[in-house]
């Protein structure tokens, strides 16, 4: 279900005590409606200072960030929040039209469905990190998210700690690894594709591979990964730097560790919809999200990587080894993947 959060700031306070005070006045019918009018008509936002985001990021990631938009810009924005493949069908569907940006999901959707999205070349493009630009200028970064392995250390020891891809086939594993629904996890879609293409196999067949071991325990939010494998009802899971360096921020009682091999830093991104009805604000906010003071902040608050090159990274980041993941041909995947895994889902055990 799509949920809209109008962000009004100081300006929708003030609506909202003066309203009430109507109500809490006793007026005649007559007399309120015309007040509820004419406040609409002071308050009401013109065209060239109105922007509609879709975003499938957290509130915590995207309220700061959209905030702070407004308060530089003066432009207020209307919020759609979900899921990424929600909000993409909302868009491909035509429900979305009133969208502008959509700001959240893995780089791959975006190629997946590049002809919903009109190109834009932000003004620093120079000093992003090139490896993750769209050749095309279809998307925009937003900032860069290792896939990274967590495990209970309760439960596992370091020395037998899932090291490689490989090793997360191990027996001892089997119905033991805390995986999100791939039709609701964007996340989940880049690790088949990332195992798909490290292991030169097909997405069918590492589909079928991976169900088996996860003996047909699928979680039904990425955002029970972390809970499952910290609880104990998970021994392993795989999942984004950024979420289990929260959690672990949090208190959580989990570690973290990097493929030996290698893993994928995929951005998130970012891209203004085709026929956008504010292009022109559209375009600004997508120049703001790579802006510096917003790149440093994402780093600080949101624990994730900046794709610009002059931010530095803290201390408190390893190094990591990135394989060459193939954007386009993961795109070019995702449908035959997604068909396949709802083949068996609807053919194995279902979740718990």
């Amino acid at each position: 279900m799509k949920s809209l959060y109008n962000i009004f700031l100081k300006k929708t306070l003030t609506v909202v005590i003066i309203t009430a005070s109507i109500f809490l006045s006793g007026c005649g019918g007559n007399q309120r409606e015309h007040d509820i009018e004419s406040l609409s008509e002071k308050y009401s936002v013109p065209e060239e200072k109105q922007l509609t985001v879709y975003t499938s990021h957290k509130e915590e990631v995207y309220l700061p960030v959209i905030t702070e938009f407004e308060n530089t810009t003066g432009i207020w924005v209307n919020i759609v929040a979900g899921g990424t493949s929600e909000m993409f069908d909302l868009i491909e569907s035509g429900e979305g039209s009133d969208c502008d940006i959509m700001f959240g999901g893995g780089a791959e959707y975006y190629e997946a469905k590049k002809e919903l999205f009109a190109p834009f070349k932000v003004a620093e493009s120079d000093i992003l990190d090139s490896q993750y630009l769209s050749s095309e200028d279809l998307w925009t970064p937003f900032t860069e998210l290792p896939i990274v392995f967590i495990y209970n250390p309760k439960l596992v020891e370091k020395k037998d700690a899932p090291g490689s891809w490989r090793d997360l086939f191990d027996e001892r594993f089997k119905g033991q690894i805390a995986f999100a629904d791939m039709e609701i996890s964007g996340t989940s879609y880049t690790i088949v594709s990332l195992m798909s293409q490290l292991f030169n196999e097909t997405p069918e067949k590492i589909i079928q591979e991976l169900y088996e071991q996860l003996d047909g325990n699928v979680l039904d939010s990425s955002g029970l990964v972390i809970p499952y494998v910290e609880s104990g009802r998970c021994m392993v899971g795989i999942t984004l730097e950024e979420t289990a360096k929260k959690y672990m921020a949090n208190g959580y009682e989990i570690t973290m560790t990097y493929p030996e091999e290698g893993t994928t830093a995929l951005p998130d991104a970012c891209a203004i919809v085709k026929d956008a009805p504010h292009s022109y604000n559209a375009g600004k906010f997508l120049d703001f999200i790579i802006a510096y003071d917003t790149q440093k902040y994402a780093a600080e608050h949101f624990h994730r990587r900046s794709v610009r090159k002059d931010v530095e990274l803290s201390k408190d980041y390893e190094e990591v080894k990135l394989l060459d993941f193939d954007i386009k041909k993961s795109a070019a995947d995702e449908n035959r993947a997604m068909d396949a895994w709802r083949a068996v889902r609807a053919s194995g055990r279902e979740h718990p």
